[in-house]
């Protein structure tokens, strides 16, 4: 299953700590977190990692919001004929994105420069061994010939999830001498080895109906993944989008990276 978008900006996040905290160039950072080179991915894929551990709450006085869990919002969902057996809407409300920063590996880190004519394209990879997205649900839907009208609470589970994100960023130079970035894409493609889907208050909790529902479902979870996922990194794109462009919007570019 792909899901979040949610990943790439948190190794943002990280990155944007490494540089000091006013233009002026003082060497006071977010502990643990430090600057390193342009080219330096090493360390720059280390740093990245630190933030996921020690910032989950994130940085209120940066408007940098936490990272466990994650707020999603609101997800409408309708099947795409990827099934034929299974035809839905679903309404995910007040979602949330559980155990990214407790379990995410970064693996790599790049196209940083500090060339600042031109747009940055930047890549990164990470895993995640165990997601978990959480809402309230409100599906209206058929599995086979059994109508499904319910509502309570939703969980979907993520096994060994790949996670490829894409930032496109222009540096745009301010009355004040800095160049800042501005965010103007934001794609995240990922992949789950398996999933789960277990929902409350099916057919007002009959366990016979509830648990054989689920166990369809859930050999359904290619085609849910493929109707679900795009909601899913949507909402993960759009939250983190906003508040790395947030964080960018008070830092220079060109004070980003420990001198050569």
């Amino acid at each position: 299953m792909q899901l979040t978008g949610a990943s790439i900006f948190l190794v943002w996040m990280g990155l944007m700590c490494l540089v000091p905290c006013s233009v002026a160039g003082s060497n006071i950072f977010p502990s643990p977190l430090k600057r390193c080179k342009v080219q330096d991915e090493a360390c720059l894929v280390a740093q990245a990692q630190t933030y996921f551990g020690a910032f989950k709450r994130g940085i209120p006085e940066r408007q940098v919001a936490g990272l466990e869990p994650i707020d999603l919002g609101n997800m409408r969902v309708e099947s795409g004929g990827h099934s034929e057996s299974l035809q839905f809407k679903l309404l995910m409300n007040n979602a949330k994105l559980y155990n990214l920063a407790n379990s995410v590996v970064v693996k790599s880190l790049k196209g940083f420069t500090k060339d600042l004519a031109k747009p940055l394209k930047l890549t990164m990879a990470m895993d995640a061994p165990q997601l978990e997205v959480r809402a309230k649900y409100d599906v209206d839907g058929k599995l086979l010939i059994l109508p499904i009208v319910s509502k309570g609470d939703l969980t979907i589970r993520m096994d060994e999830v790949q996670i490829k994100s894409r930032i496109m960023a222009e540096p745009v130079k301010r009355a004040d001498g800095h160049t800042y970035l501005n965010i103007t894409d934001y794609k995240t493609i990922t992949k789950a080895k398996g999933g789960h889907f277990d929902m409350t208050n099916l057919f007002n909790d009959n366990v016979d109906l509830r648990e054989s529902t689920l166990k369809v479902l859930n050999q359904e979870w290619n085609a849910l993944a493929l109707d679900v996922q795009p909601k899913i990194n949507e909402a993960c794109s759009k939250v983190f989008r906003s508040i790395v462009q947030n964080l960018w919007n008070n830092i220079p570019y060109d004070e980003f990276f420990e001198a050569e």
